[in-house]
């Protein structure tokens, strides 16, 4: 339903955590997240794949959907990563205080030497995009 509207590819990782976002009882989104193995962050994940079928786009619905999903993985005590090319997305988090910047935000990713790492996915080293951690809604237990 949602892979050919994904700007990138309709793979996923076998590992994905798999969220359908419905709205009015419509299914309007889909977001998968995966692990996020680093040797300096522990216990994170990130947005794998973001998708709002074309006729719910333009309305916010991108935006609180992905914000729903991270405050899960928040609330579940993980952190949650963005990486963004799209500039609404990104804007959002931008002036969101829910979001915080990561230190590579809005820079080319010079660190990053493949053009195909994985399964054809594309790696962010010839764009700027947009990079944010989500702090959202913190609950204490």
């Amino acid at each position: 339903m949602f892979k050919d509207h994904h700007y990138l590819s309709g793979d996923l990782s076998n590992a994905s955590r798999c969220y359908i976002g419905v709205w009015n009882n419509q299914i309007v989104g889909f977001l998968a997240s995966m692990t996020m193995p680093n040797g300096f962050i522990k216990n994170a994940w990130r947005g794998h794949r973001v998708v709002i079928l074309p006729d719910y786009q333009g309305l916010g619905i991108g935006v609180r959907f992905i914000d729903a999903c991270a405050q899960i993985h928040l609330d579940e005590g993980h952190r949650f990563f963005s990486r963004a090319a799209h500039p609404r997305m990104g804007y959002y988090m931008q002036y969101s205080d829910l979001w915080k910047p990561t230190s590579k935000n809005k820079k080319l990713r010079t660190d990053v030497t493949h053009e195909n790492l994985f399964n054809n996915h594309y790696v962010d080293n010839k764009r700027i995009c947009f990079s944010y951690e989500y702090i959202g809604n913190k609950v204490d237990n």
